[in-house]
């Protein structure tokens, strides 16, 4: 119908922008005062007709009111209902847990014997490796339990940690035995286990855990022993599979420090677990439901269609893949087959089984402990003696997050999107290896030509000292980077010199110094007190790929010492002379990797002369290298004078 100017709108009083009671009465009334002058003259508050318009303008004010809820409860900064937060949150990918658990490091120690004839530790009394959920309680309250989240392996450690104490000797002076101490991460909680029991297939089955402080789910397992594997969402293929080779693998070696790739000698950080990810259909999602206040799994939509002898037959249905009739087995063969090789990409729905779950609850504010509280073994192996303590306090318990917490870590979340992007990234989610991976202490990446990203590491050994990041640890890097990576990127890690892998440079030096004391203090004392200022400098901790050593920052703090009035001499050096050092070279490998001296131990070849600069600092060097004082013990030389 052709448009005529008949249809065009005619101007009216009413108010589209009124939106509280009192404005909508007053438009109402001007309304009737305009449009119906001679029906209804009658404003008085007490009349029939002003209770009708008190009452519009009361519905009109309560579904303003609640338009402008919804939608500001629509958007995550002006969101204010913790259970909205929730659901925005997870619509950017974030869940946010219900409570956090406490997290501490704890101490655990055993004794070996010394042997009678050498003196040394017998390892072989040490015991087997203890599982992941050795449970904890507090000397304070026993109701208080933490958990092991990782074994306790006497044989094997990746975090530095010391692998056997001085020994302990008997009345005659000689070592009769000795303490191994490993450190171990346990987070707060206690382990339990519920089955539910499936009939028929249900698409995307949810089931309530009848828990609010759910901390993790550990394991879920069918009535068959098939394992399901927990993942962020549904349409996630890959999961991360761990695998622990033992003494029985006859295809790798027999111990956690050589899985087969160290052909010359042991590697020198232990490697318990190689990674891989594997593509699975047994899955589920897990989340906390803040209607119920309960953790709740959810299942797939893909339904089997089972054969008389109970076998799986074919996938027979699967939501929202159809095309024009066609039956699912031409389908499947078809257009999903080629893209997620017959795997249902958003899970299969369990049926006709057990399910049981395994998951630890706890956590919450109540869970932090005090230094030396967690003392009490509750499920020790039998047969095996350890003792437990805590050196540091147990931090991070809280009752869940707050509303503004939840916003920030949902934006943040969907900021990096699980997705390495910039070369901080990678070096982020490297240093975040799993340990039972392979340790990593240090990490480096560089952007190069045509996408490719140069990865430097370097790990620490049983003494934390740096060592080259063994094959098989960059084999697990590699794999477990595989899922974060952009699609054009090319990672390669280290460098070959004379067809030797090196997994970054290390540059390893002494220090020598000489400073004026005052004479009316011990000159010995002032000594130690100035070599365990240059130790504290050095820590091997704050030493990081590409970081320049700035001298002046070392001669402010050993000033600062009690009876240091001077300094005379404060610098680094690979190279020992006839004054000191007398015969000492700090490095091993020339920078074109050839070897020179016999001292095995260290690193590349360093000119710290020509690094220094006028300013006092020693600048990196060109390539990814970390600089080291790798024997405190025996590479500062000084004297006071």
């Amino acid at each position: 119908m052709a448009y005529t100017e008949k249809q065009k709108l005619k101007p009216t009083n009413v108010q589209y922008t009124s939106k509280d009671f009192s404005s909508i009465k007053n438009d109402l009334i001007e309304y009737t005062k305009s449009y119906f002058p001679d029906t209804y003259k009658d404003f008085n508050e007490t009349s029939p007709g002003m209770m009708l318009i008190e009452l519009s303008s009361y519905v009109g004010d309560v579904l303003s009111y609640y338009i402008d809820y919804n939608y500001k409860e629509n958007i995550l900064t002006t969101a204010t209902e913790k259970r909205n937060v929730r659901r925005l949150s997870e619509f950017l990918g974030y869940k946010s847990p219900n409570t956090t658990p406490s997290v501490v490091k704890l101490k655990v120690q055993t004794t070996i014997n010394a042997d009678g004839t050498t003196g040394q530790p017998v390892y072989g009394e040490a015991p087997s490796p203890i599982d992941s959920g050795l449970q904890i309680a507090s000397s304070v309250d026993s109701e208080i339990l933490f958990e092991t989240t990782e074994e306790v392996d006497f044989t094997a450690s990746g975090s530095g940690d010391p692998a056997v104490s001085a020994p302990i000797l008997n009345d005659n002076g000689e070592a009769e035995k000795y303490i191994l101490t490993r450190n171990v991460r346990a987070v707060s909680g206690k382990t339990k286990t519920k089955s539910f029991t499936i009939t028929s297939p249900t698409k995307f089955l949810e089931i309530d855990l009848g828990e609010s402080n759910v901390i993790e789910i550990l394991n879920c397992i069918d009535s068959s022993g098939e394992k399901w594997y927990e993942v962020d969402y549904l349409a996630q293929e890959k999961v991360l599979k761990e695998t622990y080779y033992t003494d029985a693998d006859a295809n790798r070696s027999n111990n956690a420090y050589n899985q087969g790739q160290e052909e010359s000698s042991v590697s020198p950080i232990p490697i318990p677990y190689v990674a891989e990810y594997i593509k699975v259909a047994k899955k589920f999602t897990s989340k906390f439901d803040e209607d119920t206040q309960s953790y709740k799994v959810q299942f797939g939509n893909g339904l089997f269609r089972f054969s008389n002898s109970g076998s799986n037959a074919e996938m027979v249905e699967q939501a929202g893949v159809t095309i024009n009739g066609q039956n699912m087995t031409d389908l499947t063969r078809s257009a999903i087959g080629g893209s997620i090789e017959n795997h249902f990409n958003l899970g299969e729905a369990p049926a006709n089984t057990i399910l049981t779950f395994t998951y630890r609850v706890g956590g919450g504010a109540t869970s932090n402990v005090q230094v030396g509280e967690l003392t009490t073994v509750n499920n020790a192996p039998a047969g095996v003696s350890i003792t437990v303590t805590n050196d540091e306090p147990g931090v991070g318990g809280t009752d869940g997050q707050t509303v503004d917490e939840i916003k920030n870590n949902a934006s943040a979340f969907f900021a990096s999107q699980l997705r390495c992007v910039t070369k901080e990234d990678y070096a982020a989610r490297i240093l975040s290896l799993p340990p039972k991976f392979g340790g990593i202490a240090k990490a480096h990446v560089e952007r190069m030509d045509a996408g490719t990203l140069l990865v430097s590491t370097l790990s620490y050994d049983q003494s934390k000292k740096l060592v080259q990041t063994p094959r098989l640890v960059l084999q697990n890097v590699a794999t477990y980077l595989n899922q974060f990576r952009m699609v054009n990127d090319i990672v390669d890690f280290g460098f070959t010199l004379n067809d030797t892998l090196y997994s970054a440079y290390i540059i390893n030096f002494g220090v020598r110094f000489i400073v004026n004391y005052d004479r009316r203090l011990n000159p010995t004392e002032v000594k130690l007190n100035v070599i365990d200022k240059i130790k504290d400098f050095f820590k091997i901790e704050k030493m990081q790929f590409r970081q320049s050593i700035n001298m002046n920052d070392l001669r402010y703090n050993i000033l600062g010492l009690d009876g240091v009035i001077g300094i005379k001499t404060l610098e680094l050096f690979q190279i020992g002379n006839d004054e000191y050092a007398t015969g000492r070279q700090l490095y091993y490998y020339r920078a074109d990797g050839t070897t020179n001296g016999s001292a095995t131990d260290y690193g590349f070849e360093y000119n710290f002369t020509e690094a220094l600069d006028e300013n006092g600092v020693y600048r990196p060097s060109v390539a990814p290298a970390v600089f080291e004082l790798r024997n405190p013990n025996n590479d500062i030389y000084g004297k006071v004078i």
